[in-house]
């Protein structure tokens, strides 16, 4: 079973409220606390109480610490401290990457916006305590409650801080005139990193939901963050993707193959080209790209630069795949590798790969069908010697 984290920000995100939401949706405190101690940067404590935004309850997340002068805490106000006091501590090594992850987001956003080099960044009150738990243990929180996938709603923003408008770069955002930071940049950068896309609530089984409230009570409108926890029950594998897609009637067929390999290179799942007649009969092309969300913008780059359209359509799409996995069958032309997938525990499809197909028709000098049939024989005679479930 899958658990998807589904944000709603209606009134923006900080690193509190994402802590205070899922706090609500079940994570102890005590357990938040004692991961936490694992990294030595400090005296605090952590406090989690009921309030009310705006007639709706939720979760006020704090860090209660004492300020220091030192050196040593002002040294760990860098990137590079803050980095060493994670890479340092006892945390597992999924929080350490994933908070570093965080960290890094949020340290080129303030390069960008103050104009000095990345290992210069110095974080000023991002640095403080409460920041670096706040970054730390929204990693633990993940950890903790097994979330493997996070999506958020359009985004509501007032204020930014310049690093704050960097990190949100290819969000949907909607401006509100409330004379408060709705969005911090250690919110910003949680999303950043862990957002796969911005959607309406995806398809699930809700577990639990929880508010996590800001700290301020704002006329008219709920201080909150929602975190709803659900489970992906489906067969296979489900995730998010952006497609691109254009109509192209005016460009020489021969530069499709650079475009389709510039394309691949800049990150693209797959592209693929569509005959179709358009208006006045003219035949014509349907470009189309499946992204990653945060890959979009760059593919739409190099569609704009390498093909002669004047605009493509962009949607978001849900994707099912089956379980997939790689396995090697031997043959008496040599060893090749078969692409499984598998439906409700048992194998629904199979294809040898290609390039090892290739590699040895040539290298035998026998035709490309012969090594394929070899090889799904090959693979036909290890299912019936092996187990239910050969290959998973």
């Amino acid at each position: 079973m899958k658990k998807i984290l589904y944000l709603d920000c209606p009134s923006g995100i900080s690193g509190d409220m994402f802590l205070g939401s899922l706090i609500d949706c079940g994570l102890g405190l005590n357990r938040l606390s004692s991961q936490l101690r694992k990294m030595k940067i400090g005296d605090y404590s952590l406090k989690a109480r009921k309030v009310t935004r705006a007639g709706i309850t939720g979760v006020k997340f704090d860090v209660i610490y004492k300020k220091h002068h030192g050196q040593e805490h002002s040294h760990n106000k860098t990137f590079k401290g803050i980095v060493k006091a994670v890479r340092s501590s006892a945390l597992s090594n999924r929080v350490k990457e994933r908070s570093i992850e965080v960290f890094t987001n949020l340290a080129k956003a303030e390069s960008k916006a103050h104009g000095v080099p990345l290992e210069k960044v110095h974080f000023h009150e991002v640095g403080d305590i409460d920041s670096v738990v706040d970054i730390a243990g929204a990693c633990v929180a993940l950890e903790e409650l097994e979330i493997g996938e996070v999506y958020c709603s359009r985004i509501v923003i007032a204020n930014p801080a310049p690093a704050t408008a960097y990190l949100l770069q290819g969000f949907d955002i909607a401006i509100t005139g409330i004379p408060y930071e709705l969005v911090t940049p250690t919110g910003a950068a949680i999303l950043k990193t862990f957002s796969r896309s911005q959607i309406d609530m995806p398809p699930m089984r809700i577990l639990k939901t929880g508010y996590g409230a800001g700290s301020i009570e704002i006329p008219g409108r709920p201080n909150l963050l929602r975190s709803v926890i659900g489970a992906d029950q489906a067969d296979g594998d489900t995730d998010i993707v952006t497609v691109l897609e254009s109509n192209i009637d005016d460009m020489n067929p021969q530069i499709y193959e650079h475009l389709i390999d510039r394309l691949f290179e800049a990150g693209a799942l797959d592209v693929y080209i569509t005959p179709t007649i358009m208006k006045k009969s003219r035949p014509a092309c349907v470009l189309t790209v499946i992204s990653e969300p945060s890959k979009a913008d760059i593919l739409s780059e190099v569609i704009f630069e390498e093909a002669p359209t004047f605009g493509l359509r962009r949607y978001t799409a849900e994707r099912r795949k089956l379980e997939r996995k790689i396995v090697e069958v031997k043959t008496k032309y040599g060893n090749i590798k078969v692409k499984l997938g598998f439906f409700k525990n048992a194998i629904s499809a199979y294809s040898p790969e290609y390039e090892d197909c290739k590699r040895i028709a040539k290298l035998k000098r026998i035709p490309f069908s012969a090594v394929r049939r070899e090889a799904e024989a090959a693979l036909t005679r290890g299912i019936k010697t092996e187990k239910p479930g050969f290959g998973k």
